[in-house]
C-alpha cells in the first residue's frame, strides 16, 4: 500500500524531537510539534502578571525549545520558509489536534508512566490507520 504523507506528529520537542520536526518540513510536510505544559510560570512571566491560563506560559517548553532548534549550528533547516510549516502546541491543549496527521512520532522522555499518558491521549484522537 502506497501512502502519501502530509502531516505529521512530533510528540516531544527536545534535541531529537525538534530536528524531526524540521526535517519534515524540509521535505514539504506540515508539522505539529508538541510538548509539556509546564508546571508553573516562571519568575519572568509572573512579574508580567502572566499565570498558567496564559498561551505564552502554557507554550513555553514547546516555543524555548523550537527557538533552541532554529539557532543550531549546524542549521537543520533548508531555507528561511522551512519553520512555517511547524506549528507549535502542547499536550493539553492541543493534542485533538493530532486528528488528521498521517503519521504520529513519539520522542518523549524516556520514562514508561509519561509515555502512557501520552499514548493514551494519541489513541482518544488518531484517526484510524494512522502511523
Amino acid at each position: 500500500m502506497n501512502r502519501k504523507i502530509n502531516k505529521v506528529v512530533v510528540l516531544g520537542a527536545g534535541i531529537m524531537g525538534s530536528r524531526i520536526a524540521l526535517h519534515f518540513a524540509n521535505v514539504g510536510c506540515k508539522v505539529l510539534l508538541l510538548d509539556m505544559v509546564p508546571r508553573e510560570p516562571s519568575e519572568a512571566e509572573k512579574a508580567k502578571g502572566l499565570d498558567l491560563n496564559a498561551p505564552m506560559v502554557r507554550n513555553r517548553v514547546v516555543n524555548d525549545l523550537f527557538a533552541a532548534a532554529l539557532k543550531a549550528s549546524p542549521s537543520p533547516i533548508y531555507s528561511k520558509e522551512v519553520p512555517k510549516k511547524i506549528s507549535l502546541g502542547n499536550f493539553d491543549d492541543d493534542m485533538a489536534k493530532i486528528q488528521d496527521a498521517d503519521w504520529i512520532i513519539e520522542v518523549v522522555v524516556e520514562r514508561l508512566d509519561i509515555k502512557k499518558i501520552i499514548y493514551d491521549k494519541v489513541e482518544a484522537h488518531r484517526k484510524p490507520r494512522t502511523l
